[in-house]
């Protein structure tokens, strides 16, 4: 992280020492939800340059929920090549290490949002729209879908189900980006716990740092981008809070018209991360 930065906990510049400092209190104060033991097996072994695809099907396939998933995704459209993979192995072959890491954290984060939860299964809708309206949004500026861009929608508001599950009436009197209202009742903003969570989980800086700062207008470049995802995710009917936002992407950005590509997409892939 740089020496020097504006976290969206804090309204004044704060050290990279102080941002420790502020995750160690997170990490005290907030029950994290940590990294399922076979996601982070696998994602070691996935920054092997050694490893090869057999090794990791043999240990994903260890948690048949997330193996699942993996190969779920494998067959959606962003990663889909000529044939559909049959196996564990050709669903790792087709997507690739480096992709396999995105859906790894993907498939884990799902598994926190209880399915008998409203508020929770709420929140995933809006995380996943974020996600791909991030993806979207890649795709506009020429890069490649399912990078870090996604992983940062998909954990921006993460904080929030933090808030949720910890006091269910405060988190429901929370307004969008309150900032100074969940210093009040929590001691941290939901940002900051989202970018504790990303660290835990050995994600890298700048998705970290796009968490924090997406409320943070020029605090991180990603940051910008998961905060126009936001807005779009809102703008499709799958926010997290009531009420709209506004929708400004930009010059050169034709709004509607990628509301309405994501919100295809929202509608053609949103059962793959169930």
């Amino acid at each position: 992280m740089p020496q020097t930065i504006g976290t969206a906990a804090a309204s004044e510049p704060t050290t990279r020492d102080s941002v420790r400092t502020l995750f160690s209190r997170v990490a005290e104060t907030c029950d994290l939800p940590p990294l399922p033991a076979v996601a982070m097996r696998a994602m070691r072994l996935a920054r092997d340059p050694d490893a090869k695809a057999d090794d990791l099907a043999r240990v994903v396939s260890t948690d048949a929920a997330i193996a699942a998933r993996v190969l779920r995704i494998a067959r959606s459209a962003i990663y889909l090549r000529r044939q559909a993979p049959r196996t564990l192995r050709e669903a790792i072959m087709t997507v690739g290490f480096h992709a396999l890491r995105k859906i790894l954290v993907a498939a884990s984060a799902r598994s926190i949002y209880r399915a008998d939860d409203a508020v929770a299964g709420a929140l995933w809708e809006h995380a996943l729209g974020t996600a791909l309206a991030a993806d979207e949004l890649s795709r506009a500026a020429g890069e490649a879908a399912g990078g870090e861009g996604f992983i940062a929608g998909l954990l921006h508001d993460v904080g929030r189900l933090v808030f949720h599950l910890a006091d269910p009436p405060a988190y429901a009197s929370l307004g969008h980006a309150d900032e100074r209202y969940e210093q009040e009742v929590f001691g941290v903003t939901h940002a900051a716990v989202g970018g504790c969570l990303a660290e835990q989980w050995g994600l890298e800086d700048d998705v970290v740092e796009a968490i924090l700062f997406h409320h943070t207008p020029g605090g991180s470049r990603l940051g910008e981008r998961v905060a126009k995802a936001d807005r779009i995710a809102h703008e499709i009917g799958f926010g997290s809070v009531e009420g709209a936002l506004g929708l400004d992407l930009g010059e050169g950005t034709d709004g509607g018209e990628l509301c309405q590509r994501v919100a295809q997409v929202m509608a053609a892939e949103r059962t793959l991360f169930d």
